[in-house]
């Protein structure tokens, strides 16, 4: 009671201090760069290892990633089928772990044709957007990160020892140059920051934080050319490509979170968000290494193909 006989007031509960970009989680004791060190280890470490090690650190991240996607879907209404996603997950896995590539596009086939005739049989009744959000799934968290495993494979016929085989210099040259590009974005952002890179998606990501990204994915880009001797050429396009790649896909992530009026994909990190709002920059990136690699570098797949027709069509044209 206080003197004048009154209850006392109700006193309000402090406020928690809004968790700033970068600084300590909480819930997990690490900051931003320690968490993505940890990680960092973790998919290098498997990437070393390689065989089904990597293989199973990929499917895993395609479930995790698959789960949040699913939710995001979910909030406007789009419910996709797990079965579908997941059968052609184990068989998309299973065909790059075996160096198989030419098996995933007819099983990418055969799940746009299931999720259509899925429509028939689901209860309680799908829609048509439920086929849509599949289709999303299925290629954006399983066909793109299959090409992971494949980069993996690259020269393994050789039979070189780990640290000599040219698809874990791919894989490393890949994770380094998309790392440091995150992390020099972030600081350059952070501390230069003052122009917006696209305010309608993103309110945080500047222009001078895409430039820092850009500089710092070619500089380990160069590094990994002299470890592995890289040609600097290959280098510099696949660096810059892979940053603009990762760029935009950090973006593309952005925006379905924004559509569905969620601020992070998930919690699985804490603090740090879910895993699609760590792992976004990749996804596309292995894809786009993956052929620039074989149709690029390796001259293999299409290049020889469009080099014949236009050597075909140059003699025709004479």
């Amino acid at each position: 009671m206080t003197a004048s006989g009154q209850p006392p007031a109700a006193e309000k509960a402090p406020t928690a201090a809004p968790v700033e970009p970068g600084a300590p989680s909480k819930k997990l004791g690490l900051s931003r760069v320690q968490m993505g060190l940890i990680i960092a280890l973790v998919f290098f470490g498997c990437a070393f290892l390689g065989g089904w090690w990597w293989s199973a650190l990929v499917l895993a991240s395609i479930y995790f990633g698959q789960q949040e996607l699913e939710a995001l879907l979910g909030n406007i209404g789009v419910k996709p089928s797990r079965l579908i996603i997941f059968s052609a997950a184990l068989l998309m896995v299973a065909a790059a772990s075996v160096d198989k590539p030419q098996f995933i596009s007819p099983i990418l086939t055969l799940a746009i044709i299931a999720s259509f005739f899925r429509l028939l049989f689901r209860s309680p009744r799908a829609k048509i957007g439920d086929i849509g959000g599949t289709l999303i799934v299925v290629f954006y968290m399983v066909y793109l990160p299959v090409h992971f495993i494949l980069i993996r494979h690259v020269g393994a016929a050789a039979h070189l020892p780990a640290w000599q085989q040219p698809g874990l210099h791919y894989l490393c040259f890949l994770l380094s140059v998309i790392s440091a590009s995150d992390i020099a974005a972030y600081y350059v952002g952070k501390r230069f920051g003052k122009h917006l890179l696209y305010p309608e998606i993103s309110p945080k990501k500047t222009r001078e934080g895409a430039i820092g990204g850009l500089l710092g994915g070619i500089f380990l880009g160069l590094l990994n050319a002299w470890l592995w001797d890289f040609a600097l050429l290959h280098t510099l396009v696949l660096s810059v490509l892979l940053v603009i790649v990762g760029q935009l896909g950090d973006l593309t992530e952005s925006m379905m979170k924004r559509e569905v009026g969620l601020k992070d994909s998930g919690a699985l990190l804490a603090s740090h968000g879910g895993f699609l709002d760590r792992a976004d920059s990749y996804i596309f990136s292995g894809v786009v290494c993956y052929y620039y690699i074989h149709w690029i570098v390796l001259q293999q797949g299409l290049a020889p193909e469009v080099m014949h027709w236009f050597h075909q069509f140059t003699q025709g044209a004479s």
